[in-house]
């Protein structure tokens, strides 16, 4: 007897071991997976900016910043002043057009559609997402740059070309952000609403979209990163010329121009481009790219906290 509970002592002293041995370890090795994103970000960031500022031992920041001619064999010249404009104006330009576009395509998803409405067009949004860039550059290429030479009797590539296919590519981003965040919004604001005699687009308009503002808000400013940072499709049909776009009214305030923007010019320079202050300025374009996308994610971030704080107040 006395025997038997001695084994069953060990027996769950070692089942304790073990068990907190399986605990301690898990918690090591999420904490380790946790750990190779933040170092893996830290040595990215750090290698861009490292290698980024080596160019201004050869050139003024401001000539880097503010600079209209880029000619980095021949003539040592580092000016990336028109990529900024562009890859903003492009990315202003798409946002443009599709944030009417996926804001309405969410309100009909969340407070319109059937379910079998929804079961047809959610799938198709999900795969919109998944098309490779370079899907759709091949798209722009074979269908919206002649259609942009026919219509004005035109070069197709052009800033215009470049605005369409970005618009569509953030389309996902947008409906489905969009999408949860109309969805969040408590079933008793509504009914609320429509119990004081208004219709059920009134309620969408002064009750809905106003609740969601800040998820919609966060929504727009996650494909403003999407489409600055885009680089393949946009370069097979912006011309990625190096000069500054021209914005006169015979080009349509620049949408009929070809240009480069900032993603593009590293593609298309990297390829050929020596050690030396041609491939720092390369890193140093990226380094630019780094920051815009880290005040990017805050602004989203803290709009995400503003809208958690509404919804648990």
């Amino acid at each position: 007897m006395q025997e038997t509970k001695i084994k069953k002592y060990f027996e769950k002293k070692e089942k304790r071991f073990w068990s907190s041995f399986v605990n301690l370890f898990m918690e090591q090795l999420f904490f380790l997976s946790a750990s190779v994103a933040v170092i893996s970000l830290f040595l990215i960031t750090a290698y861009v900016f490292y290698n980024g500022f080596k160019l201004f031992q050869f050139v003024p920041v401001t000539d880097f910043l503010f600079g209209f001619d880029w000619d980095p064999v021949t003539q040592k010249l580092f000016g990336v002043f028109p990529m900024i404009i562009a890859s903003c104006y492009v990315t202003v330009g798409a946002l443009v057009i599709s944030a009417p576009l996926g804001i309405a395509c969410a309100i009909f998803l969340a407070e319109i559609a059937s379910p079998a409405t929804q079961q047809v067009i959610r799938p198709a949004v999900q795969l919109l997402s998944g098309i490779p860039s370079v899907v759709f550059g091949l798209f722009g290429l074979a269908f919206i740059v002649p259609l942009i030479q026919d219509v004005g009797d035109v070069a197709g590539l052009s800033i215009l070309a470049a605005i369409i296919i970005l618009s569509i590519m953030i389309l996902p981003t947008i409906i489905s952000i969009s999408e949860d965040a109309i969805k969040a919004v408590p079933k008793e604001l509504k009914e609320s609403s429509i119990a004081l005699g208004t219709t059920k687009w009134q309620t969408i308009l002064g009750v809905v979209l106003p609740a969601s503002s800040s998820g919609i808000v966060t929504a727009l400013i996650l494909s403003v990163g999407r489409a600055f940072g885009e680089a393949m499709a946009v370069k097979m049909v912006i011309g990625n010329t190096q000069t500054m776009p021209d914005f006169s009214p015979q080009t349509g305030f620049g949408l009929l121009s070809l240009a480069r923007t900032l993603t593009t010019n590293i593609v298309g320079d990297i390829e050929y481009a020596e050690p030396g202050p041609h491939l720092s300025a390369l890193f140093a374009t990226g380094a630019i790219l780094f920051l815009f996308i880290i005040i990017i994610n805050a602004t989203s971030y803290v709009c995400l906290r503003r809208n958690s704080v509404k919804s648990n107040s």
